[in-house]
C-alpha cells in the first residue's frame, strides 16, 4: 500500500478545492430533492478552476449498441496528439448512479487519455432512478463488449471513478464469472465497493469530508435498486467486495485519505490482496474525493496522473513495433 506524505508541494491547490466542494454541497443540501438541480450541480463537480476545465481535448460524438439499443458516447483524444493513441480506454463516470455524463467529466477523461497514451471511450450509461439496477451496469457491459469487438488488439483499459468505479469493479466482476475477456488494466478512483454501507470511514471520517454525507449514501442505493430491486446490496454487481477477488486483472485504486469512502477502497484491496490478485493501493493524505480530477490546479492531482502512467506502462505495455 502506498501512502503519500501530509506535508509537501502536494496540497499546492488543495484550499481552492475544498472550497468548491463545500460550496456544491451547501448547494446540493438547499437544493432539496431537486434532481435536476442536483444533477446540473454534480456536473460542475471538478469546476474549481477554469485551468481544470481547459482541457485541450478533441471530442468526437458516436453510438455505443447496447441489448437496449445505443447510448451516446465520446471518444476524447488530447488536442495536440496526432499520432493513433497506442491504447484504448473504457470510462465510467461518477456520480451516485444518478447523475454526471461524459461531458461532466472531461478534464479527467482527457488528462487519462494523455497519461495512458489512450483514446478514451466515456460513456453516458442510463442512471437510476428513472432507469434502475442493472440497466447502467448492463450498459457498461455492452460497451466493453463492443470495444472488445471494435478493436481487440491494442491494450483495452477500464476505468471509472466513485460510482463509476463501483460501476468498473462489477463489470470485472461479472466479465470474470463468464469467463469473457479481462480488461489489461482497471484504474478505480475512490470507488463504492460496499453498499450495505459498513465502512468504518464512513463515521471516522465524516468530519473532514467537505462533499460526501454519509448519511444520504442508502438513499442513493434505494434509488439505484428501485422500487422493485432485482438484487440486493450483497450482490456483487451491487457491492464488488462482496464478490470473489482471485483472479482480478491489475488494478490501481487510488484514494484520498479525508473521504468516507476511504474504507471502501482500503477493504476491496486488502481482500483482493489476500486473494492473491495484483491490485495496488494508493492512498492520499488530506486528498477529498476523486481529488485526480482536480489536475493541474492541485499538485497532488499531477502526481497521481503520473502514478497512473507508470501503472499503466507497467502492466498494460504496447508493442513498439
Amino acid at each position: 500500500m502506498h501512502h503519500t506524505p501530509s506535508p509537501g508541494a502536494a496540497h499546492e491547490g488543495l484550499d481552492a478545492v475544498l472550497t468548491h466542494l463545500e460550496r456544491l454541497k451547501s448547494l446540493n443540501i438547499a437544493s432539496g430533492n431537486n434532481l435536476t438541480v442536483k444533477r446540473r450541480l454534480l456536473d460542475l463537480y471538478f469546476a474549481a478552476d477554469p485551468m481544470i476545465l481547459d482541457a485541450h481535448c478533441r471530442v468526437e460524438p458516436l453510438l455505443v449498441p447496447t441489448r437496449a439499443g445505443v447510448i451516446a458516447a465520446e471518444r476524447v483524444r488530447p488536442a495536440e496528439t496526432d499520432h493513433e493513441p497506442c491504447r484504448r480506454l473504457l470510462y465510467l463516470h461518477g456520480g451516485s448512479w444518478i447523475a454526471g455524463s461524459p461531458a461532466s467529466h472531461r478534464p479527467l477523461t482527457t488528462r487519462l487519455a494523455r497519461a495512458c497514451q489512450a483514446e478514451v471511450i466515456a460513456i453516458d450509461y442510463r442512471l437510476a432512478p428513472e432507469a434502475p439496477f442493472p440497466a447502467g451496469l448492463e450498459d457498461c457491459l455492452d460497451a466493453w463488449q463492443w470495444l472488445c469487438r471494435e478493436d481487440s488488439e491494442p491494450p483495452l483499459l477500464l476505468a471509472g471513478d466513485s460510482a463509476g468505479g463501483n460501476l468498473a469493479l462489477a463489470c470485472v466482476d461479472v466479465l470474470k464469472r463468464e469467463a469473457l475477456r479481462l480488461p489489461d488494466a482497471v484504474l478505480a478512483f475512490s470507488p463504492a465497493t460496499d453498499q450495505s454501507w459498513e465502512s468504518d470511514s464512513l463515521t471516522r471520517k465524516a468530519t473532514v469530508d467537505p462533499i460526501l454525507d454519509a448519511s444520504l449514501l442508502p438513499q442513493l442505493t434505494q434509488l439505484y435498486l428501485g422500487h422493485a430491486p432485482v438484487a440486493q446490496a450483497d450482490d456483487p454487481r451491487v457491492s464488488p467486495i462482496e464478490g470473489d477477488l482471485t483472479g482480478l486483472p491489475p488494478m490501481l485504486i487510488q484514494c484520498g485519505e479525508a473521504e468516507v469512502l476511504l474504507d471502501d477502497s482500503r477493504r476491496y484491496a486488502e481482500q483482493a490482496q489476500q486473494s492473491g490478485s495484483p491490485v495496488k493501493l494508493s492512498l492520499w493524505a488530506d486528498m477529498p474525493h476523486v481529488f485526480v480530477g482536480f489536475a493541474p490546479l492541485l499538485d497532488a492531482a499531477n502526481r497521481a496522473l503520473e502514478e497512473i502512467a507508470r501503472f499503466v506502462d507497467a502492466h498494460a505495455p504496447v508493442d513498439d513495433d
